[in-house]
């Protein structure tokens, strides 16, 4: 579920605020945006989602390895599989991925349209009953969602 609720907007808002409406969605989204887009170019860069994302800036240097996961033996002698964090899914890795779902023109950068289009099919695809508003059980579902991004992108949770 990698592209689970928003990109930048999303992250931050989840302590704060969960807008009820479509348009509520994307105009948090355009308001995180102007506040990710550091250099003022109308675009997102890796840097600036990362830092929006809380990322530190040295994942984005990491050396990627081609490995998923690493092996070793364990103080009981048994042996242990865990993901690779310089592999294509540690979070530098989980981070691209979710870059390419958003950056619909393959550019490398994000446009807002681009997050609002994001923004706009995950808000439909909360709003079961497609009335444009998010109810108690989709606004609940919407949380949970947003929970599972912050794990995705290592913000713990």
């Amino acid at each position: 579920m990698l592209p689970a609720l928003l990109l930048a907007a999303a992250v931050p808002v989840a302590a704060q605020y969960l807008p009820m409406t479509r348009e509520g969605f994307a105009d948090v989204a355009a308001q995180y945006f102007a506040g990710s887009d550091r250099n003022h170019d109308d675009k997102l860069d890796r840097e600036e989602v990362a830092v929006t994302l809380g990322v530190a800036r040295g994942v984005l240097k990491q050396r990627r390895e081609a490995e998923l996961f690493e092996m070793d033996v364990g103080a009981d002698g048994r042996p242990r599989l865990r993901l690779n964090e310089k592999g294509p899914l540690g979070l530098g890795g989980r981070l691209d991925l979710l870059l390419a779902h958003v950056d619909r023109d393959r550019d490398g950068l994000l446009s807002l349209a681009e997050v609002q289009t994001v923004v706009r099919e995950r808000f439909d695809a909360l709003d079961r009953d497609g009335n444009g508003t998010l109810d108690e059980k989709e606004s609940s579902a919407a949380r949970a969602q947003l929970g599972s991004l912050v794990r995705i992108l290592g913000g713990g949770g």
